[in-house]
C-alpha cells in the first residue's frame, strides 16, 4: 500500500518562527503548524503581527497552534492573549507550566481555558527537565489539565541545550504519561529536541502528536524550516504506522 494512501493517526506538528516558513511546513506534510518566538524560551509567544500573518497564510489548510509562553506566575494578560489567539483562528493554544506551585498552575490554566472560544483546544505543557528547573512534573500537569478541562497535555524541554526528552525521561515514564492522560480523555503530544530516530519510539508509545523544530530546519533551531526535512519526518511517521498496522 502506498504511504500516501495510509490514514495518518499520529499528527506531525512543525514549529515555525516566521510567516516565510509556512509554505515549507505545509508542502512538507505538517498536520499542525505551530508558530512561536524561538528567542523567547521553549514556548516563546509570537508577536501579534506574526501570529496574525501566519494565521492568514495557513487559513484552513492546516491546523494552527500558538503558545502563550513558559509561564511561571499568574498574570491577567494571559486571558487576553489566549482570547486574541482564539479569535485569530488558532485551533490550539499552548501554555507552559513553569511553576512548581500547583495552585498557581491551576490558576494559570483555568484562566486560559476560560478565555478561549469553545472550539479551541488548550494544551498544558510540562517539561521533561522539570527536576533541573524545579517545575511541576509532566505527570502533575495531567491532573491539572483534567481539573481545568483542558483538551491535551504535552511534554517539551524547557532547556534547549542540545538534549532531547528521550535523554531525560525513560520510556516507562513516557508510557505512564500517555496511559494516565488517556484515562482522563486528554490527547498527548511529545516534543523537545526530537530527531528522526526518535519518531518510531514516540509512535510506539502512543503519542497523538509529535512536535519538531530543530530536525525540520537547516541550521538548527534558529535556522529555517525546509520542506524536504519535514517530508522525511512525515514519511517516517507513516512508515512506522504502516509497520504497526502490518503487525496486526
Amino acid at each position: 500500500m502506498p504511504l500516501n494512501c495510509l490514514t495518518v493517526m499520529v499528527k506531525l506538528l512543525i514549529s515555525i518562527k516566521e510567516p516565510g516558513e509556512v509554505l515549507d511546513a505545509i508542502e512538507g506534510g505538517a498536520d499542525i503548524i505551530d508558530v512561536k518566538n524561538t528567542e523567547h524560551g521553549s514556548l516563546g509567544l509570537p508577536s501579534l503581527s506574526t501570529a496574525r500573518e501566519v494565521a492568514l497564510k495557513i487559513g484552513r489548510l492546516r491546523e494552527k497552534s500558538a503558545p502563550l509562553g513558559d509561564v511561571d506566575h499568574y498574570d491577567e494578560s494571559l486571558a487576553y492573549i489566549a482570547y486574541v489567539l482564539s479569535e485569530l483562528g488558532y485551533d490550539y493554544v499552548k501554555v507552559g507550566i513553569k511553576t512548581n506551585l500547583r495552585e498557581e498552575a491551576i490558576k494559570i490554566a483555568n484562566d486560559v481555558t476560560s478565555a478561549v472560544s469553545h472550539n479551541v483546544r488548550v494544551v498544558l505543557v510540562g517539561y521533561a527537565d522539570f527536576q533541573k528547573f524545579n517545575t511541576l512534573s509532566p505527570l502533575d500537569i495531567i491532573d491539572i489539565a483534567h481539573y481545568v478541562n483542558a483538551s491535551g497535555v504535552m511534554i517539551d524541554t524547557l532547556g534547549k541545550g542540545g538534549y532531547s526528552t528521550f535523554d531525560i525521561l525513560t520510556p516507562q515514564y513516557l508510557s505512564s504519561f500517555v496511559n494516565k492522560a488517556r484515562q482522563y480523555g486528554l490527547f498527548t503530544a511529545l516534543a523537545g529536541g526530537l530527531r528522526i530516530e526518535h519518531i518510531s519510539m514516540a509512535v510506539h508509545l502512543g503519542f497523538d502528536v509529535i512536535g519538531v523544530r530543530t530536525a525540520a530546519c537547516q541550521g538548527g533551531r534558529n535556522g529555517r524550516v525546509r520542506r524536504d526535512l519535514v517530508m522525511e519526518l512525515k514519511r517516517k511517521i507513516l512508515e512506522v504506522e504502516k509497520s504497526n498496522l502490518g503487525s496486526y
